[in-house]
C-alpha cells in the first residue's frame, strides 16, 4: 500500500512537471518535489521544503534545482538590523548559559563566533544544527520558530563580522603603544596625571579640572581645528565625554558602538557594536555619555540595560553582565565608574515608572557585588514616604556618573525623578530618596545619608547633577564640602560626611519655592504654582536651573562654573493618577512652551561656594529652541571650554569674558575633555555627529610648552 502511494505521489509530480514546463517560476518548484521524492535532496525535510517552496516565503530555491545542495543554495532570509537585534535577544535567553555571552564561549559549548565556524559552517548547516542538534553531544535541537532560528544566525553572523573587524583593528592597534594599565591608584591620583583624562569627570572630585595650562587666556584665541570624526548617531544624541588613557580615546556612539581612536589624529583603532533589540522603551533619546577604564578594559552601559567590558588594546567583549530588563523601560545611558575593583553603574527609566537602583560589578568578572534600590521597600528606612505600594513604581533612576571621596569610602550619587512626574497624587509623601544625593558605602553599598532637594517633586526635578566634592574653609574651620547646583533653581553646600546642610541660594530665577529652611534645608513650596490640569507656568522650566551637563571647580579661582538656563515652560497635570504598564510613558501630564516664540538664556554662572553669590556671569545669545548646551571645562590655563546651541567657545575663568567663539554646525549637547597628545594639548568636544579636537598651532604650542602644570 505505501508502494502504491509513492508511485500516485511520482506520478502527480511528474504531471505537474510536464503541465508547468512552459512556465519556469513553477517548474523548478515541480522539479524540487520530484528531487525530494526521490531522494535526490540530502539533509532536508519535506515539512522545511514545503515551508520554503511557495512564492512570497522569502526563500529562493531554483539554485537547490541545479545543485541538489541545500548547504550551498539555501541562505538566511532575515539579516536586517531589527533580525540580529532579536536574534541577540533570542540567542542570550536560549543558547548564551552553553556558548557564552557574545558567542565568545565559556560555557560547556564552543565558541560560535571564530574562524572555524565561519569558515567551515553554512546557513543551512546552523540552521540544521540549531534546529536538530549534533548526535553524540551536549547539542540537542531548540524548538524554535522558523524566523527565530534565521534570526539567531543572523546574530551569529554580525559576532562574526565583529571578530573579522577587531581582528583587522588589532593590527591596526598593535601599531601604537599599549593603553598602560590603569589600576586603582592611577584612578585616586587621576587628576596628577594631567596628561591623559582617566575618569568621566577627570578625577573622582567631580571637578572636571585639567591642570595643563598650554592653552591660556594669552593664546585661546589662536586655537585651530586638529582634527574631526564623522560619526553615524542616527536619531541618537552624541553626548558622549572621551576617555584618554596614553594615546588612545575611548568615545561611545549612539545607539551601539564603542571606538578607540587614536588621541593624536583621530584614526580610528578599533571599534566594538553591539546589537540592540529593534524597539525599546526610552525617555530621551538614543544616548551614551560614555566609558570607564580599569584594568586592562574598557567598561560600558548599554541602552538595553546590559554592561560590558571589553579588551583595551583589542575591543574583544570580555564579559557580558544583565543589569535589568529593558522591556520594562530600564537602560544605561550613563558612563560607569570604576572604583577599587568594582564598576559602578546606575540605570535610565525615571518615566516608565521603574524602580530605581545603583549597582556594583566586579571589573574582573562582571558579577555583581552589591545593588542599592533608590525607593526604599517595606522594612526599609524611608518606605514610609511612599503612599501604599506606589513605591513599586516610583521611579528614582540614577543616569548620571556620580562622584566619589577614597578617605571616607564613599560614592555620591544624584538620583532622578519620581514616578509618575507630574501628577503626585497617588503617591503621598515626601517619596524618598528620589531628587536627593545619596552618600553610599563603596564596598558594601549601605546608605551611609541622604540629602532631598525637592520633597514630592511633581516638576520632573531630579538630581541628576554632578556632586562637586571640595575641601574649604566654613565658618571658620576646614570642612569636607559637596557643592550642587540643583535642577530646582537653588545651588546647595552640604558637609559631605555626614550629610548636614549648610546652605542654599538661588542660582537662576524661581518661583516655586517661598524659602528654605536655615536648619533643614527643606524647601517651602509655594501652593500657588503646583501643577493643574489647566496648566501652571513653572520657573524654572522643567528643564531646570540647570540639568545634567558638567559644572566645573576651578581651585585657582574658588568658584563653582555651572551651566544655566533662564526659562519658563507650562507644566499640565493629568485629572487622575494614570495607570502603570510595563514599559509605557508614565508622566502624569505635559509641559509646553508659554509661546512658539518664547525665549530663554543660557550661560555660565561663576558661584562663591562661601556665599551662594554669583561673582560672574557669561550669558550667550537669547534663543528659542531647545535646552542643549555643552557642559563646562576648566584648566590651569584660567580657561573655560564649553559650547552652546552650535557654537564652541573660551571665556576667562576669573571673570567671563568671552575670548573665542567658532560655529560648529552642530548641536553641542556634551562635555569636553582635555590632553596631552604627544606632548601638545588639545580639547575635544561632541557636536552634532562630529568629535572635534581643537590646539594651538605648532609654533603657539611649543612655545607654550613650559608653561605645562602638573602633567604626566
Amino acid at each position: 500500500m505505501k508502494k502504491l502511494l509513492w508511485i500516485v505521489v511520482l506520478l502527480a509530480i511528474a504531471s505537474l512537471a510536464a503541465a508547468t514546463a512552459a512556465i519556469p517560476e513553477l517548474a523548478w518548484r515541480a522539479q524540487l518535489l520530484g528531487m525530494q521524492a526521490t531522494g535526490r535532496i540530502q539533509d532536508l525535510g519535506w515539512l522545511e521544503l514545503l515551508r520554503m517552496l511557495p512564492p512570497g516565503s522569502g526563500y529562493y530555491l531554483q539554485d537547490l534545482s541545479e545543485t541538489g545542495n541545500p548547504f550551498t543554495s539555501i541562505v538566511n532570509i532575515r539579516t536586517k538590523p531589527e533580525d540580529v537585534a532579536a536574534g541577540a535577544q533570542v540567542y542570550h535567553a536560549r543558547c548564551s548559559v552553553c556558548h557564552g555571552a557574545g558567542a565568545g564561549g565559556g560555557g560547556t559549548g564552543p565558541a560560535l563566533d571564530g574562524a572555524t565556524t565561519r569558515r567551515r559552517d553554512s546557513d543551512w548547516a546552523l540552521y540544521r544544527t540549531i534546529t536538530r542538534g549534533v548526535p553524540g553531544t551536549q547539542m540537542e535541537g531548540i524548538p524554535l520558530p522558523d524566523a527565530q532560528v534565521w534570526q539567531v544566525i543572523a546574530y551569529l553572523r554580525s559576532r562574526q563580522q565583529q571578530r573579522d573587524h577587531n581582528t583587522a583593528n588589532t593590527a591596526a592597534s598593535a601599531a601604537m603603544p599599549a593603553p598602560p594599565p590603569v589600576g586603582p591608584e592611577r584612578l585616586v591620583g587621576a587628576r596628577d596625571e594631567a596628561a591623559h583624562w582617566l575618569t568621566y569627570s577627570g578625577a573622582y572630585d567631580g571637578w572636571r579640572f585639567s591642570k595643563l595650562a598650554q592653552i591660556d587666556r594669552t593664546n585661546a584665541n589662536r586655537l585651530q581645528l586638529k582634527w574631526i570624526v564623522q560619526t553615524d548617531v542616527g536619531d541618537g544624541l552624541f553626548e558622549t565625554s572621551p576617555i584618554v588613557n596614553g594615546e588612545v580615546m575611548y568615545v561611545t556612539e549612539p545607539p551601539e558602538t564603542v571606538r578607540a581612536l587614536d588621541a593624536s589624529s583621530g584614526r580610528q583603532l578599533w571599534s566594538y557594536r553591539r546589537a540592540l533589540p529593534a524597539t525599546l522603551p526610552l525617555c530621551c533619546g538614543r544616548v551614551n555619555r560614555g566609558v570607564a577604564v580599569t584594568g586592562d578594559r574598557v567598561v560600558v552601559g548599554t541602552l538595553d540595560a546590559h554592561l560590558l567590558a571589553l579588551d583595551a588594546r583589542s575591543g574583544k567583549l570580555l564579559w557580558d553582565s544583565t543589569v535589568a530588563d529593558a522591556r520594562d523601560g530600564l537602560s544605561i545611558t550613563s558612563a560607569p565608574l570604576a572604583v577599587k575593583g568594582l564598576v559602578i553603574v546606575g540605570v535610565a527609566g525615571g518615566e516608565f515608572g521603574v524602580r530605581g537602583f545603583l549597582d556594583a560589578y566586579d571589573a574582573a568578572t562582571g558579577r555583581r557585588v552589591w545593588r542599592f534600590y533608590t525607593v526604599p521597600g517595606p522594612g526599609e528606612a524611608g518606605h514610609e514616604s511612599w503612599q501604599g505600594d506606589s513605591w513599586k513604581t516610583g521611579g528614582g533612576a540614577t543616569w548620571l556618573t556620580g562622584s566619589y571621596d577614597p578617605k571616607l569610602g564613599l560614592l555620591y550619587w544624584g538620583v532622578g525623578n519620581p514616578s509618575p512626574n507630574y501628577n503626585g497624587d497617588g503617591r503621598a509623601g515626601d517619596n524618598l530618596y528620589t531628587a536627593s544625593v545619596i552618600a553610599l558605602d563603596v564596598d558594601s553599598g549601605k546608605l551611609r545619608w541622604h540629602f532631598q532637594f525637592t520633597p514630592h517633586d511633581v516638576r520632573d526635578w531630579d538630581a541628576n547633577q554632578i556632586p562637586v566634592l571640595v575641601d574649604a574653609p566654613w565658618m571658620g574651620r576646614m570642612r569636607a564640602l559637596l557643592l550642587l547646583a540643583n535642577r530646582n533653581g537653588f545651588f546647595y553646600v552640604l558637609d559631605r560626611e555626614t550629610g548636614k546642610f549648610l546652605s542654599a541660594k538661588a542660582y537662576v530665577t524661581q518661583e516655586w519655592a517661598l524659602g528654605i529652611d536655615a536648619e533643614t534645608g527643606r524647601p517651602r513650596a509655594n501652593p500657588a504654582v503646583l501643577p493643574t490640569p489647566e496648566g501652571v507656568v513653572s520657573r524654572p522650566s522643567i528643564y531646570g536651573g540647570t540639568n545634567w551637563q558638567s559644572p566645573s571647580y576651578n581651585p585657582l579661582t574658588g568658584l563653582l562654573n555651572v551651566p544655566f538656563f533662564e526659562g519658563t515652560r507650562i507644566i499640565f497635570k493629568d485629572r487622575e493618577p494614570p495607570k502603570h504598564t510595563p514599559g509605557q510613558a508614565f508622566w502624569g501630564g505635559m509641559h509646553q512652551a508659554r509661546s512658539p516664540t518664547e525665549t530663554f538664556f543660557t550661560g555660565i554662572r561663576a558661584i562663591d561656594p562661601a556665599t551662594g553669590e554669583p561673582r560672574w556671569e557669561h550669558r550667550n545669545p537669547p534663543r528659542t529652541e531647545w535646552w542643549r548646551t555643552g557642559g563646562l571645562l576648566s584648566t590651569a590655563g584660567n580657561i573655560i571650554f564649553t559650547g552652546d546651541d552650535r557654537d564652541l567657545y573660551v571665556v576667562d575663568a576669573t571673570d567671563g569674558r568671552e575670548l573665542w567663539r567658532v560655529g560648529v554646525g552642530g548641536r553641542v549637547n556634551a562635555n569636553a575633555v582635555t590632553y596631552l597628545a604627544r606632548g601638545e594639548q588639545r580639547l575635544t568636544i561632541a557636536a552634532g555627529r562630529m568629535l572635534m579636537t581643537f590646539g594651538l598651532p605648532e609654533a603657539a604650542a611649543d612655545a607654550a610648552r613650559p608653561a605645562q602644570a602638573g602633567s604626566r
